[in-house]
């Protein structure tokens, strides 16, 4: 029996640590994706709305000739 329990200890801690591996991932993962969101929002509110404008002018416009 302490053979058995040996072997179930081993392969216990084996598993415990291929799930502390993938939670490092995971974690790891998790992270980069919050950064990168945080940057894109930091971008996308730093263009002002004065910027998103057609950057071309118009000509400004005559008034229209009286009727004759």
């Amino acid at each position: 029996m302490a053979t058995h329990r040996q072997a179930q200890a081993r392969s216990d801690d084996r598993d415990d640590k291929r799930v502390f591996r993938w939670g490092a991932i995971a974690v790891a993962v998790l992270v980069v994706l919050a950064v990168l969101a945080s940057y894109l929002l930091t971008q996308s509110r730093e263009r002002s709305p004065a910027a998103q404008e057609p950057t071309t002018q118009q000509a400004p416009q005559k008034p229209a000739a009286p009727p004759q």
